[in-house]
């Protein structure tokens, strides 16, 4: 997904606070009530990961961090003013998690030592117990651990038992865990994060049922209601999988929010999960900053959500697949870029209504969030979608919904579009065909480039709201066309010229073929990319024929791009076990042939799971990488085995020219740049009137009457070409 599509459904702030700082941080609708930095704590760590919270039965809360080598416990009942009551150490180790059942607390590392047992009953009296290590059934270690705590089982994680598969934990005495059952290697997959939950109502009444994100499979759901027979009831994957990190259900458990970590985007996933046997994403939503999303959680009609170096961010779910950004605080007000520092996790549970976050780096932050969740918003909503290609000539037409949501409302009349084909932003009123429904309509343009806009509108309080959030410097993309033709496609069923070259490499040339799948090498494409049956992929050999010590490359032939108006996509297949930043596939291209200059123009160094994925470059996206539109363009693709060396397997195929097409051909339905049967087709499957608001008409309307009839057919014949 580009980053135009990956904020489709970004969400827009309003009636909120303007930024601001508090205790140094910015922040907005979020305030700071108090710190723990690391040098308070006895320990003095250098670092922290999980946070969980504690009720007392006289009900005062405790906050519990996990820092490096303990879990540190903290008075919150006086947000303001927080107590540190002590810390249960535990092996040093950079990853640790912790969840309760009723007044125990059960703590894993990702390092040794197995799991510890910390008793909190007394902790109003400054005593933790810390009642020892678990180490049965040879558990040493474990990533992350999950609780129901309706049924009483504790759930590891990614740990050394099982291949990492879920294994079940049988609480009956919580302070001698048994290992009650583990999910079968056919049926499971590492599982880095799970929760796991009891139904009490509707079909699946009385299961126990684990949601698991599960690295770079995707989502798994598991019936894990009979110990001995735990088994997958789906396996689901996303668009961009790289890996799953986390996930959380919705109130009502129809829908499941899954942040993944690796993808390189701030983007967390929404899927409906009312089928557990056929669950399916529905929607996606982001933050607008480049900072990549980590765990989460949902409580009261809110999504809380730690953003490492964006910090947390809160989010109104009132439509539960549409969420809305009502507040955020930065612990890391140096960077909001992707990385791993900054906040870990957050804490939303607390009876008071306050916020922690453990920040890798800073500590403990506890925040009121008061403001967030009383802060209305607006989102704005594309009935007939955004176009992908605006016509040059102009008249190109979008309809915009200004929704209020979380009790947000749109002034009417003050709809925007902002738009910049290269000569800098412009603006023009949008059409208000009723209140907060517009019509954008585009100017002439100039062909083949690509144009940036967004839209803005004023909120009740008089804040100006955009979509994407963060216009400016965030925007929609589309490309000034009328339509876009394939000039050239090579599916790699015969050879047309590429040249696979080595570059030092002990392994791994790129050979052009049908993949081999080899079942126990699950590290190469079970199918090629478009569907033909062959592509080129490094070491298409059975067993372990990644790239190793060195690189391999493919060279295209020369292609003709002198026309102004061609661009170009590939698809392409990447696994990395251990992604590094340098090993990956590299995309450069010269403007000169073979004599270069070569300059990069993509680098795709995220593991890609077992899918092909799609990446389209138009023209001026290529111009704006600094290379020329010439007759002698070449491209090449270089995948390198740094050091250390870890599994690198790379593919390519469906490479295509896509040429744009200036002047619409009257008749041409399908923008196809033909009038022809497909046009005949369409005109005659939209008979009738138009649906929705005229104008905009229905493509199938080429006379504009808002209505598909006699004169539109009479249009298509008139203009048939073969």
């Amino acid at each position: 997904m580009d980053s135009t599509a990956r904020l489709a459904f970004a969400t827009v702030l309003a009636c909120s606070l303007a930024a601001g700082a508090h205790g140094g941080f910015p922040s907005q609708n979020i305030s700071l009530l108090s710190h723990v930095p690391f040098g308070d704590f006895a320990s003095n760590p250098s670092g922290a990961n999980d946070c969980w919270g504690y009720v007392s039965a006289s009900g005062r809360e405790y906050a519990l961090i996990g820092l490096r080598a303990s879990m540190g416990v903290v008075e919150v009942t006086d947000p303001a003013n927080p107590v540190i009551i002590g810390e249960v150490p535990h092996i040093s180790c950079t990853w640790s998690d912790m969840k309760l059942l009723g007044d125990y607390c059960y703590v894993v590392n990702d390092c040794s030592g197995g799991f510890d047992v910390v008793d909190l009953s007394d902790v109003d009296n400054g005593n933790i117990t810390h009642l020892g290590q678990v180490t049965v059934g040879g558990v040493s270690k474990s990533h992350n651990v999950a609780i129901d705590t309706d049924s009483g089982f504790l759930y590891l994680c990614g740990s050394n038992l099982a291949g990492g598969r879920l294994v079940a934990c049988d609480l009956s005495n919580p302070v001698g865990p048994t290992i009650a059952g583990e999910v079968a290697s056919d049926q499971g997959a590492y599982v880095h994060d799970a929760q796991v939950v009891t139904y009490t109502s509707g079909p699946y009444a009385g299961l126990q049922i684990a949601f698991c994100a599960n690295g770079g499979v995707g989502l798994d759901i598991y019936d894990v209601t009979d110990k001995s027979d735990m088994f997958r009831l789906s396996r689901t994957a996303y668009e961009d999988l790289t890996y799953a990190h986390q996930c959380w259900l919705s109130e009502d458990r129809q829908f499941l929010y899954l942040n993944d970590e690796l993808d390189g985007i701030d983007e967390t996933v929404i899927f409906n999960v009312s089928d557990l046997s056929a669950p399916y994403v529905v929607n996606t939503y982001t933050s607008a900053v480049e900072a990549y999303d980590h765990n989460l959680y949902v409580h009261d009609g809110y999504v809380y959500e730690a953003q490492y170096r964006a910090g947390v961010r809160v989010f109104c779910a009132e439509d539960p697949t549409n969420p809305v950004q009502v507040g955020w605080f930065d612990t890391h007000p140096d960077s909001d870029a992707g990385g791993f520092d900054g906040v870990w996790s957050v804490y939303p549970y607390f009876p008071s209504g306050i916020l922690i976050a453990s920040d890798m780096s800073d500590g403990l932050f506890v925040l009121d969030v008061t403001d967030a969740l009383d802060a209305g918003s607006v989102v704005m909503d594309y009935p007939g979608g955004r176009p992908p290609l605006i016509d040059p000539q102009g008249g190109t037409t979008m309809a915009v919904n200004v929704l209020g949501s979380c009790g947000g409302a749109g002034v009417p009349g003050t709809g925007l579009l902002h738009y910049d084909d290269g000569q800098g932003f412009a603006s023009l009123p949008m059409q208000e065909l009723s209140d907060n429904v517009y019509e954008a309509v585009f100017p002439a343009v100039t062909c083949g480039a690509d144009v940036a806009y967004y839209v803005s509108a004023q909120t009740s309080d008089g804040e100006t709201v955009t979509d994407p959030v963060g216009a400016p410097l965030t925007t929609f993309v589309g490309t000034a066309a009328v339509s876009q033709t394939i000039a050239f496609e090579d599916d790699f069923e015969t050879d047309q010229g590429w040249v696979p070259v080595n570059l030092g490499a002990t392994a791994g040339d790129f050979e052009r073929g049908v993949p081999i799948d080899d079942p126990n090498w699950p590290f190469d494409p079970a199918t090629d990319g478009d569907g033909s049956g062959q592509c080129w992929l490094t070491g298409n050999q059975p067993g372990d024929s990644d790239v190793d010590d060195g690189a391999v490359r493919l060279v295209t032939p020369e292609f003709d791009l002198s026309a102004g108006t061609i661009g170009l996509s590939y698809e392409y297949f990447l696994r990395l076990t251990a992604p590094n930043g340098f090993d990956g596939i590299r995309v450069e291209a010269s403007s000169s042939g073979d004599a270069g200059p070569w300059i990069e123009l993509a680098r795709h160094v995220l593991d890609g799971g077992l899918s092909w994925h799609h990446r389209e470059f138009s023209p001026g996206q290529i111009q704006a990488a600094g290379l020329a539109l010439t007759a002698s363009f070449k491209l090449r693709f270089t995948v390198p085995d740094g050091d250390p060396p870890s599994i690198v397997e790379a593919g390519l195929d469906g490479f295509r020219l896509l040429e744009l097409q200036c002047e619409s051909v009257p008749g041409d339905v399908d923008g196809d740049g033909i009038v022809g049967i497909n046009d005949f087709l369409a005109v005659l499957g939209s008979w009738g009137a138009c649906p929705g608001p005229c104008p905009p008409s229905c493509p199938a309307d080429l006379d504009d009457d808002c209505e598909v009839g006699i004169n539109d057919f009479l249009i298509v014949l008139g203009n048939w070409t073969s």
